[in-house]
């Protein structure tokens, strides 16, 4: 529930979460807040993201800045607070999952370093740039959650988006702080947008509907429970998608519409585009069945709550 709470800005829950997490998995707690300082905020607030990695040194420097309870509270709570952009996940499942990223790829296959660090560092869209960076990674032999100096120095990014960059990676091992490295070339941030609509929140034996996704099992059954239903997106995803992978397509559909959602988004034109790629083109399906697909599930969230509700009854018996 933690990173959902932040990304709707819900302080209290944000703040229940982090109590709950930091006494029984605090190592998963501090991991997750780094993953999310990258995902969540990112370009909307370097400074924050940079806070957080020097809290995810340890121990040690915690307890000297009053605590892990502490410290681990404050953190959690300005991410709640703060500006929000996702641009940077919503790459990395460009990169993972858009169809035309295998084509992508094959204009970079058999160059050097050092035609990659070139193409990295010319006139490429954001993506073609990520898809050269993640090869020049895999051709130094590391992962891309390593971000090497040489090709931050291709991109020209300055020494605390750099630093952001290494330690992010160090911290994080995924290739998300290299992709802020990346955005921050063409950060069109200039104007707060209004908030995401959010479905209508309810509470189910104690806890937000939302927190309820494909990423619990619960959410998960809840999900499969909707897809063999009466709903006009059930009947939609039965006539045209075959069985095998219905339920993660409707999961995807969920996080689209509901618990990827962001209170006081801050964007930009790249963002946006980006954004639109994520949620229509990367979910495997014809562009045509995703538009129709993801106001479906919008309107069925509902009808989603009643199958959470039946769930967690039967859990709770």
């Amino acid at each position: 529930m933690l990173q959902k709470a932040i990304r709707r800005g819900d302080v209290e829950r944000t703040q229940q979460a982090v109590w709950s997490l930091l006494s029984t998995d605090p190592v998963r707690m501090w991991r997750r807040l780094g993953v999310i300082a990258f995902e969540d905020i990112g370009l909307a607030n370097l400074p924050l993201v940079g806070q957080v990695l020097v809290a995810l040194r340890g121990k040690t420097l915690r307890r000297s800045l009053g605590g892990e309870m502490r410290v681990a509270i404050g953190i959690a709570t300005d991410l709640a607070l703060s500006p929000k952009n996702r641009s940077a996940d919503d790459l990395l499942c460009v990169l993972n999952s858009h169809p035309d990223i295998p084509h992508v790829a094959r204009k970079f296959a058999g160059m050097s370093a050092q035609r990659l660090l070139y193409a990295v560092s010319g006139d490429l869209s954001v993506t073609e740039a990520s898809v050269a960076a993640r090869k020049f990674a895999i051709n130094c032999n590391s992962s891309p959650s390593y971000v090497p100096t040489e090709l931050l120095n291709s991109l020209g990014v300055g020494p605390s988006v750099e630093w952001l960059a290494q330690e992010g990676g160090k911290r994080t091992r995924t290739m998300l702080p290299l992709l802020v490295a990346l955005l921050s070339r063409a950060n069109g941030l200039k104007q707060e947008n209004p908030d995401d609509e959010f479905p209508e929140e309810i509470e189910i034996a104690g806890q937000p509907g939302w927190a309820l996704d494909m990423f619990t099992r619960e959410g998960k059954a809840a999900i499969r429970r909707l897809m063999a239903g009466s709903s006009e997106v059930a009947r939609f995803a039965r006539d045209t998608f075959p069985y095998a992978g219905r339920a993660q397509l409707l999961g995807e559909a969920v996080f689209r519409v509901e618990s990827g959602l962001l209170r006081n988004r801050q964007d930009g034109p790249l963002g946006q585009t980006l954004r639109s790629q994520m949620e229509r083109e990367c979910l495997g399906i014809d562009l045509g069945h995703a538009e129709k697909l993801l106001p479906l599930m919008k309107a069925a969230i509902p009808e989603l709550n009643d199958c959470r509700r039946v769930i967690l009854g039967r859990v709770g018996q």
